[in-house]
């Protein structure tokens, strides 16, 4: 739903529908970026969540001070197909070397005794961070050329769409009472 109207306030469904436009295109990236590593995208993106949250200590992702994240946390995290996510998880476990290993439940964190835990091993960071790196370098050409101040920006605008959108998810926004 693109207008030719560059005057006209920009309406709310044109920026939403660019965010999914963007995905679409952005998968033919993941696909390059993954290709030759013996990966597919959603193998990539879910041993990159691990990598971030257990090498970079990124802060998105709850994990353990050991790097093991509860899989319903990767569930809602992952950026691609969270669809059998226990079936990608257990390849990757038993691959040699192992990719990941997979933890019982921490019950003293409050989770259920039947939950598990998943983590990357040493030889997963050490298939998975080239591919990373393929991935910053992707996304900073892709990005070169757009000034610093519009990338803020929408990094802005995404961050809050998110934050709205977990609030959501979790029913502790009002916002959408109406559509339900």
């Amino acid at each position: 739903m693109k207008k030719d109207q560059p005057t006209s306030p920009v309406d709310a469904t044109d920026v939403i529908s660019s965010i999914f436009t963007a995905r679409r295109d952005l998968v033919y990236g993941a696909n390059r970026v993954v290709k030759g590593s013996g990966f597919s995208v959603e193998e990539a993106d879910l041993l990159i969540s691990l990598y971030g949250a257990r090498a970079l200590n990124w802060g998105d992702l709850n994990h353990d001070k050991d790097g093991y994240v509860p899989f319903n946390e990767l569930e809602r995290y992952l950026v691609h197909s969270a669809s059998l996510l226990s079936r990608r998880i257990r390849k990757l476990a038993a691959a040699k070397p192992a990719l990941v290993e997979v933890g019982e439940a921490d019950l003293a964190s409050g989770q259920h005794f039947n939950a598990k835990r998943v983590r990357i091993t040493k030889d997963g960071v050490k298939q998975i961070a080239p591919v990373w790196e393929k991935y910053r370098s992707m996304s900073a050409k892709l990005l070169e050329d757009i000034p610093a101040s519009d990338l803020k920006s929408h990094l802005a605008v995404n961050e809050a769409i998110s934050a709205e959108m977990k609030k959501w998810r979790a029913g502790v926004s009002d916002r959408f009472r109406e559509m339900l």
